[in-house]
């Protein structure tokens, strides 16, 4: 005899209440609701000692743990679906067995416990991925806040796989057959859900190549987009401009157009100033004595050569770059982080001085005001040198003119 199979104590209960003179009729009834509730009772009292006892006492035992990676992955909700997951075996165990009495009834039962299994699991699975991506996330060093995606790719697929599998359940056949036979929609499917299909692999391909993160700055001008990544979704990228709008991009046109990622400039912490003046040709000439031997006389001019023939022009480059050389703020640590004063070809405007350095600033007003900062100095040490900045003839000068 096995006291622990609901069989025994259907039997015993039916055995009794016709002993005790219950008719045919309603013992059948009695017997199946006095077992079935039993074992409902029985599967709802372990349901409540994992919940109310068990449960908290895992939940205080991590707490107390130095670690923090089982706070996060043991957390509440991932333990109540483990105990929902307990109490619904111990029903697709039990249950279906207290129903012997009512074939149909059993046969239904059966199938609500399966499903009812293949539900819970499915939550399991999904409460376990965002278990995980929450822990990635915690850790600093793992840079995965862009996986969110893929996260949510996972549970997607998981989710799909669950139906599958209760489709399978209730048409009683493999689910081999039944992936087989979406195979025909499947085409029909690709067509309708195409922007998604290409949101969800643009996605997986945004994270995995690392491209994108919550947090970026990215400037895509095609789509007027200069802004702090906020989301990266499973199909939408959402972007909060500085002028405080927010635009959601679909990920593939992400892949598919070329944008500008300012990640690796805040990692590197430099940011490059990249200005040019243009210098009226009309005042480039060789230097006059005097500013030669001003010049020579200082830190920068030492190694000049007074053969009474350097251009004012050149004099004003030497300067520039020993200029901002020295500034504290100008990044020098690497190769890459150059810095010159350089001209560019001649314009009818004048001739192009370019100043281009790093700072070791990358806020965007501190940068612009070292920014400002610079070219101020450079616009007033031009007229030193015998310079004249170019400017456009505006209609002050017009009126001079005319008075003249």
């Amino acid at each position: 005899m096995n006291f622990t199979s609901p069989a025994y104590w259907l039997r015993l209960a039916h055995d009794s209440f016709q002993g005790w003179g219950l008719s045919d009729d309603f013992n059948p009834l009695c017997s199946t609701l006095l077992v079935g509730g039993g074992v409902i009772a029985i599967a709802w009292l372990i349901y409540g000692l994992l919940t109310k006892i068990v449960i908290p006492s895992v939940l205080r035992l991590v707490k107390y743990t130095p670690a923090t990676w089982d706070d996060i992955l043991l957390n509440p909700s991932l333990l109540k679906v483990v105990s929902e997951l307990v109490f619904i075996l111990i029903l697709s165990a039990l249950f279906p067995d207290s129903l012997s009495l009512y074939p149909t009834a059993k046969v239904i039962g059966t199938l609500a416990c399966r499903i009812l299994v293949v539900v819970v699991v499915v939550h399991l699975i999904n409460r376990f991925i965002l278990a995980l991506y929450q822990l990635l996330e915690h850790n600093s060093y793992s840079k995965v806040k862009s996986l969110k995606g893929l996260r949510q790719m996972l549970q997607v697929i998981t989710v799909c796989i669950g139906i599958i599998i209760i489709i399978s359940i209730l048409a009683d056949k493999n689910p081999i057959i039944i992936i087989s036979g979406l195979g025909a929609a499947a085409t029909v499917l690709m067509l309708v859900f195409k922007d998604s299909i290409m949101g969800v692999v643009a996605g997986v391909q945004l994270s995995l190549n690392d491209m994108l993160r919550p947090g970026d700055w990215i400037t895509v001008p095609s789509r007027n987009i200069n802004g702090i990544v906020k989301e990266v979704g499973l199909t939408t990228v959402k972007v909060q401009n500085f002028d405080l709008t927010t635009v959601t991009v679909p990920p593939y046109s992400l892949v598919s157009e070329s944008f500008q990622n300012w990640r690796t400039m805040k990692l590197a912490n430099a940011r490059r100033i990249c200005r040019a003046v243009l210098i009226d040709i009309n005042t480039v000439a060789f230097a006059s004595p005097a500013l030669l031997k001003e010049c020579l006389q200082e830190e920068w001019g030492k190694n000049l050569m007074d053969d009474g023939k350097v251009v004012n022009l050149s004099l004003f480059r030497y300067y520039l770059e020993h200029y901002i050389a020295s500034l504290s703020i100008t990044a020098k640590s690497s190769p890459e982080k150059l810095y010159m004063v350089r001209e560019l070809a001649p314009t009818p405007e004048g001739i192009p001085v370019e100043i281009y350095l790093f700072v070791k600033e990358t806020d965007w007003k501190t940068y612009e005001a070292y920014q400002a900062d610079i070219m101020d100095h450079v616009v007033a040490s031009a007229s030193r040198f015998g310079l004249r900045i170019y400017q456009a003839p505006s209609s002050a000068d017009i009126r001079s003119l005319r008075q003249a």
